[in-house]
């Protein structure tokens, strides 16, 4: 069985070191399937399709319809996220030494991260009601306006902070975490039938690659090269 998309993933840098911070790159769409949208900061709609191979900055964000879906990798360190329906994500970050700290706002949905160990950078993701921080784990995170945040732990550790009360729960392998609208946290077992389907598993997708260009800071064109499954 396949466990990751992206676990395989290669980045070839082409002709110098990818300078993340000062083009403000922050991660490349590899798979676009259903209703997808994305805007920059300036923007006020989202207006613009989501196509794989999009190169997303920092304060990028992506919206899903009812029947969207995308897989979002980080330049840095190759660490993924698996983005399902009806849900909008930030991306945000900066440069912290050659890789990046990786900030982002969900606004309620459903997501994957298969997130590579963090050397001295951040991986968070903020919702109206919590905060998982991660150092290196895959986890589902399920958010709703009306019951709260689910983390459902698959390897790892991820840290939940509920932002009503402070109140911290450590979520691990087979655990559930839920962080509430009222404040409260708990942690439980997490029962087989409540993990959510991956849509990439199990998929025999043949290997393929992206090709993009950008601009750095100096003015110079930089082409990565990425292969993935």
């Amino acid at each position: 069985m396949r466990t990751s998309t992206l676990r395989s993933v290669t980045l070839i840098l082409v002709m110098t070191v990818l300078p993340l911070a000062a083009a403000q790159k922050m991660a490349v769409v590899t798979k676009a399937a259903g209703e997808l949208y994305t805007k920059s900061p300036d923007e006020k709609k989202f207006t613009r399709p989501l196509k794989t191979g999009t190169v997303l900055s920092a304060g990028d964000e992506v919206q899903t319809g009812r029947d969207g879906f995308a897989v979002i990798v980080f330049l840095d360190d190759k660490s993924q996220i698996k983005l399902y329906e009806n849900c909008t994500l930030e991306i945000d970050g900066k440069r912290n030494g050659r890789n990046l700290d990786k900030n982002m706002g969900m606004s309620f949905g459903k997501l994957k991260a298969e997130v590579s160990r963090q050397s001295g950078t951040e991986f968070k993701i903020a919702t109206p009601t919590s905060v998982a921080s991660v150092k290196g784990t895959d986890f589902w995170m399920i958010s709703d306006e009306k019951t709260g945040d689910q983390i459902i732990g698959l390897s790892g550790l991820v840290e939940l902070l509920n932002q009503i009360s402070g109140q911290v729960v450590t979520v691990g392998s087979n655990q559930t975490g839920s962080s509430l609208p009222n404040g409260s946290t708990d942690l439980t077992v997490t029962q087989p039938e409540n993990i959510p389907e991956d849509s990439e598993e199990d998929s025999g997708d043949a290997p393929e690659q992206l090709r993009f260009e950008y601009q750095d800071a100096n003015g110079n064109i930089r082409e990565v090269i990425i292969d993935y499954r």
